[in-house]
């Protein structure tokens, strides 16, 4: 379920708060504002033609470029998603791609966490990409499958690589999403063996993708990026004087294969199950 067209384009705005809170080793809790892009990656080029703040693959105030996310060819997203859905089994030549991210400001951006949802010619949600990139210049993409039907999206990954230095190499995200015509809300629950670690939410309302709302966003939050990434290294000060023990950078591969020798991790269920759907409802963290 999406926003209603715009111009005939289905690619739009999200703006919102998110919510990031911590519940093992310290209670910690914290929320902003953010928005984002949700651009339908088969209208990239007719979005930038529309706009004058906006631009595909080359410098503008904001910028999108594919090259920012996934491996593949670095102009045409949408081909390099295909190709990875294709990869594992799945024909989407006909699917909906909508990216959910944060633009290019002034030539900068940072992702901890984007999103590509796959609908199908019917307009459901079939599958799910969260790409996540830390600080150190790496990023994985997570494929995201769905236990069941029902009104909210919800599968399990296994964390692969470096993020947080005060949480385990063990660790397991749980992603969520919620879709409502007017609003959307992504979560990500991640555990440590059965117990709640951290999650978070990103609560976004749909708005039109045109220059007026552009520059009303970016008169609240003018360079949404670098705020995000000051907001990272803030946080991580406060944790450590905290006194919370700090789990050192290790580069993929190696972190990849400490998560092996910790052990085959299991899917929470019991009393970490119960905690995570009792939660708030929340959403887009680390």
């Amino acid at each position: 379920m999406v926003a209603l067209p715009v111009d005939g384009l289905r690619s739009h705005l999200l703006a919102g708060t998110v919510r990031h809170r911590r519940t093992r080793k310290t209670d910690y809790d914290f929320t902003h504002r953010a928005w984002y892009l949700a651009l339908d990656l088969d209208e990239v080029d007719a979005v930038a033609e529309r706009l004058r703040l906006l631009s595909h693959n080359r410098w503008n105030l904001l910028e999108y470029r594919d090259r920012d996310h996934l491996e593949g060819p670095r102009d045409d997203l949408a081909a390099s998603v295909r190709a990875h859905l294709a990869e594992r089994g799945i024909e989407a030549s006909d699917w909906r791609l909508t990216l959910i991210a944060y633009p290019r400001a002034l030539g900068y951006v940072f992702n901890p966490a984007s999103f590509i949802l796959c609908h199908d010619a019917d307009g459901a949600l079939r599958h799910v990409i969260a790409e996540v990139h830390n600080t150190h210049g790496e990023r994985i993409a997570y494929d995201v499958v769905s236990e069941a039907e029902g009104p909210v999206y919800s599968g399990f990954a296994d964390k692969q690589f470096y993020v947080s230095p005060f949480i385990e190499s063990d660790a397991r995200y749980q992603i969520r999403v919620a879709e409502q015509t007017d609003r959307i809300q992504l979560s990500i629950h991640e555990y440590e063996g059965e117990e709640l670690t951290l999650y978070a939410r990103a609560a976004l309302e749909r708005r039109p993708l045109d220059d007026r709302s552009l520059l009303g966003l970016l008169a609240r939050d003018p360079l949404v990026p670098l705020k995000t990434i000051g907001l990272i290294f803030y946080h991580v000060v406060r944790l450590k004087l905290r006194g919370l023990r700090w789990d050192r950078f290790r580069p993929r591969a190696r972190y990849r294969a400490v998560a092996s020798r910790a052990g085959q991790k299991s899917q929470p269920s019991g009393n970490g199950a119960t905690e995570a759907s009792a939660a708030p409802n929340l959403a887009s963290g680390r």
